[in-house]
């Protein structure tokens, strides 16, 4: 079976303190909820490594979060899409020597980059940008917020870790399996089109972040 690039749907969330959620030894993660993994106790139950991501089980018992316990809660929104694409590759050492002239091995270093292209969104009703536009724009720009009675708000340019998640087969049905595609992301620049007969549009390119990128598969509930 192939699918199209349709199927695939990117989320898009930002690093802020107010979801960071501390271990107590008394709470847990929430159900299906999506969290990356800042730092872990050593008798954590937390089932990845630090570094990387995870979904909270979809019924059941939650995890325990033992003092120590760090996590991001990723609240992913929703990235539409005209065109995604992603490269990886892995750098090569020259280990040849006149017994094998030639011979290279891997590095071991990923990298990994990518672009995302989509149209500047809207809300309908209040004409403000959305929230992941309002994300991408702040990677970039100061945003200043009037409110037209002499009140102001300025949310200064952030450097903060952006997550992305890629669903790469949507759609599925119970007892399927979603793959997943986790990158923490740098994103390095940002174009924008503006044309008099086309959409507004705002192209990407980024390079993997602080954390590992990894393919999660879990089962549709």
């Amino acid at each position: 079976m192939k699918i199209t690039g349709q199927k695939a749907q990117v989320f898009i969330d930002s690093f802020n303190d107010s979801s960071i959620i501390n271990g107590n030894g008394n709470n847990t993660t929430k159900e299906n909820k999506k969290y990356f993994v800042i730092d872990k106790a050593d008798n954590s139950n937390i089932p990845v490594v630090k570094g990387t991501f995870f979904i909270a089980p979809q019924t059941g018992q939650q995890i325990e979060l033992q003092e120590g316990d760090r996590l991001f809660e990723i609240n992913e929104e929703r990235f539409c899409k005209t065109n995604a694409s992603f490269e990886f590759s892995f750098g090569s050492v020259d280990v040849g020597d006149d017994c094998d002239a030639g011979a290279t091995i891997s590095d071991g270093i990923l990298k990994l980059s990518g672009s995302l292209a989509g149209l500047f969104r809207y809300d309908d009703e209040t004409q403000d940008f959305d929230n992941v536009t309002d994300i991408i724009v702040n990677r970039f720009l100061d945003i200043v917020e009037d409110n037209g009675d002499g009140s102001y708000e300025l949310f200064p340019r952030t450097d903060n870790q952006v997550y992305m998640l890629t669903l790469l087969n949507s759609g599925g049905k119970s007892g399927q399996t979603e793959n997943w595609l986790f990158v923490p992301i740098n994103i390095t620049s940002m174009s924008m089109s503006l044309g008099n007969a086309d959409a507004q549009n705002k192209d990407l390119s980024f390079s993997k972040g602080e954390g590992q990128a990894i393919v999660y598969k879990v089962p549709v509930k």
